[in-house]
């Protein structure tokens, strides 16, 4: 293909947090770009579709004939899965399954936005063809979103990534940011667990990924890009550790902060314990490089406005 083709891209859940920068850092980049959301679809480059009424969601796809979707759309708190696993298991495969299958047909370079929760945490790092053991029905229903993107196509793309963090509309929006939430309600003691390590990692640094493999994909016609791929972060964290810091940053008490070494087994949803990705394969056999941000530096500007 031509370098100055006219680039479009669809992305599903785009008034979420890793959404929000997917979109705007594709439209910085200079291409076509339509969001698809539900409940918030009140901004420019944005439109309301229903994501499980597939009859209304060919349509809008067909009206924006995209070269690559990128889905970002789906349940990814665990807590919330559990309440509702009928909406949520159809949310995040057979929404799934449909827009895997009608992209492979019309052509669409996919993109399914995966998890390390498709791991049980027992032997770190993981590279791409570990094989995954789910210890929720969240992560169950990423792995089985997994099989049938790959079942839809050979050529679409899995991105597995951690635990997320950014710039939120609320601090429950996201599941570092509401920490600074707990850290400021000092009337409620606060168990944070310090058992778990996760790799929190910035949503600009992973909506560089997704434009970079579309861009290589698409202008460069690398059709070798295709599987699946990891990204993370690097900086490592328990979420107690995480709660700490974020005080530090703004001088804020923690006596109420009470750290959590008991077993996680006790826990209403289960979590891998170090689910570390190893993202070599982005760099070595991709070549993408991305030169992440510091978690210390981007949390800080990210929660400063709440205090």
């Amino acid at each position: 293909m031509s370098l100055n083709i006219n680039k479009t891209v669809l992305i599903t859940g785009a008034s979420g947090v890793l959404g929000r920068q997917v979109t705007n850092r594709f439209i910085d980049a200079g291409w076509d770009v339509t969001g698809l959301a539900y409940n918030r679809a009140n901004k420019k480059h944005l439109i309301r579709c229903d994501l499980t009424n597939f009859d209304e969601t060919d349509k809008t796809i067909r009206e924006i004939q995209p070269h690559a979707i990128v889905h970002c759309a789906a349940e990814r708190k665990p807590d919330v899965f559990e309440k509702d696993p009928k909406h949520s298991m159809f949310l995040n495969v057979e929404v799934t399954r449909h827009l895997a299958e009608f992209a492979a047909k019309e052509n669409i370079f996919f993109i399914l936005i995966s998890t390390d929760y498709v791991f049980d945490g027992k032997n770190p790092p993981y590279k791409e063809d570990a094989t995954p053991n789910p210890l929720q029905a969240y992560g169950k229903s990423k792995y089985e979103a997994e099989l049938v993107t790959q079942k839809a196509s050979k050529n679409h793309l899995i991105l597995r990534v951690p635990l997320l963090y950014g710039e939120v509309e609320s601090l429950d929006e996201n599941a570092v940011t509401i920490l600074l939430k707990n850290i400021k309600n000092t009337d409620t003691r606060a168990k944070m667990d310090d058992v778990q390590t996760r790799y929190p990692t910035y949503v600009g640094d992973v909506a560089e990924v997704c434009l970079q493999l579309c861009e290589q994909r698409i202008k460069q016609n690398r059709t070798e890009l295709h599987g699946i791929v990891h990204f993370s972060g690097t900086q490592k964290y328990t979420k107690f550790q995480m709660a700490i810091l974020i005080a530090s940053l703004f001088h804020l008490p923690i006596d109420h902060i009470e750290r959590d070494q008991g077993s996680v087994s006790n826990a209403n949803v289960q979590r891998p314990d170090n689910a570390a990705l190893d993202s070599s394969k982005l760099s070595h056999d991709f070549g993408i490089h991305i030169d992440q941000v510091n978690f210390e530096t981007t949390i800080r500007r990210c929660l400063e406005s709440f205090l």
